[in-house]
């Protein structure tokens, strides 16, 4: 069963503040939601440190993002919320959506460089593939439209060009977690470059992580 609101509330906060230790976001940037019970969502409001966050300054919304219900300190929800709700309706599943700033992971955001596939075993197993999705206006319906079409029941993560990174999850530490798993593989892939080139898992060492990553009901879409 999932967690009471105000429990979840207490999570976001927590959620945001690691978030803000962790330096994935400076600032007021990023925002992070998780999808309730009865078909809202509970969001971060806009203009605010992920890190300083209170119950009360968090907004739930509905389907559409307008706003559900008062909120205690007058905030309002973040502007990219539609982010979150395009996701929740094409993937029921998920629960919870981060995004984020993680500085390695926006290196190559900035570069304009999708994260190479068959290198690190435990990005493999739960980032999977990482749709880049294509330049497009922070806040803007054009930033939804840019990955949505490429999302599918496998996907966990996407980078957009030039801005951030937006993981998924079964919950919200789920989601978070992915979000440190994206940020520490972007590093080791940095690190990498710097000592010589990346060695790839061959075509039966891949084959061999599909395989075990099917067995532990893993979705990818390059399973057999």
């Amino acid at each position: 069963m999932p967690p009471p609101v105000e429990q979840l509330k207490q999570l976001m906060c927590e959620v945001g503040h690691r978030i803000w230790l962790r330096g994935y976001c400076a600032g007021n940037e990023g925002n992070h939601s998780v999808r309730l019970d009865d078909g809202r969502v509970l969001c971060t409001p806009t203009n605010i440190s992920k890190g300083f966050m209170t119950p009360d300054d968090l907004c739930v919304v509905d389907m559409d993002g307008n706003p559900a219900e008062p909120n205690p300190n007058g905030r309002r929800r973040t502007s990219e919320v539609m982010i979150h709700l395009a996701l929740y309706k094409v993937r029921p599943d998920v629960r919870a959506v981060v995004h984020s700033h993680p500085p390695h992971a926006v290196a190559f955001c900035l570069a304009n460089v999708p994260l190479p596939v068959g290198v690190h075993p435990e990005a493999e197993l739960f980032l999977g593939q990482t749709v880049f999705a294509d330049y497009a206006t922070p806040g803007s319906l054009d930033l939804t439209d840019s990955f949505i079409g490429r999302v599918t029941d496998a996907t966990t993560t996407i980078l957009l060009a030039n801005h951030g990174s937006v993981s998924m999850g079964a919950d919200l530490l789920d989601a978070y977690h992915k979000l440190e798993i994206l940020d520490n593989y972007c590093k080791q892939l940095i690190l990498a470059r710097s000592v010589g080139q990346l060695n790839v898992l061959d075509e039966q060492q891949m084959r061999d992580l599909l395989e075990a990553k099917q067995r532990w009901g893993l979705k990818d879409d390059r399973t057999p």
